[in-house]
């Protein structure tokens, strides 16, 4: 019997860990919508310095020829998908693994778009200031691929106070 009690409180603890994981990247992403409807409506010009940091040039013309037109746009269409992604996180199976797929390619385009930081293209600098924060939250989000969310985040708090 104590054999098997450790295993239960590994398998315990490695359910509040990976749920905690999964709600600390849920609330990123409900707090990133906030940040993003509120710029698109009161600071839409903050996008435009997006264009100084692409791996490609040719995305810093699209991005300034087709996406700051319609800055507005995109942004509250960035908001809702953050709105989605924040709440599919918290459900289960299926849903988790579309949020962290949308979340993971919406990462690799910001590695290549940049974050805007002037910084010689190609250099450290460059890879630090705009890259380097993206990279490291597509690697924080990849562990959660290989975790079965049986159970909603809401459905484990239930079934914690029962």
């Amino acid at each position: 019997m104590s054999i098997t009690q450790p295993a239960a409180v590994r398998t315990g603890a490695k359910v509040i860990v990976f749920n905690a994981w999964r709600v600390f990247i849920a609330v990123w992403y409900l707090g990133g919508c906030v940040i993003h409807f509120l710029c698109a409506i009161f600071q839409p010009y903050a996008y435009a310095r997006l264009e100084r940091g692409p791996l490609y040039p040719l995305m810093g013309r699209v991005w300034i020829e087709f996406f700051i037109p319609h800055i507005v746009s995109f942004a509250v269409l960035l908001a809702i998908i953050e709105l989605a992604v924040g709440i599919m996180l918290l459900s289960r199976n299926g849903a988790v693994r579309i949020a962290l797929t949308v979340s993971l390619l919406f990462n690799l385009f910001l590695v290549q778009l940049g974050l805007g930081f002037s910084a010689p293209p190609g250099s450290m600098d460059d890879f630090v200031h705009n890259r380097l924060s993206n990279v490291l939250f597509i690697l924080i989000q990849l562990p959660l691929y290989w975790v079965h969310f049986d159970r909603s985040l809401a459905a484990v708090i239930r079934a914690r106070f029962r």
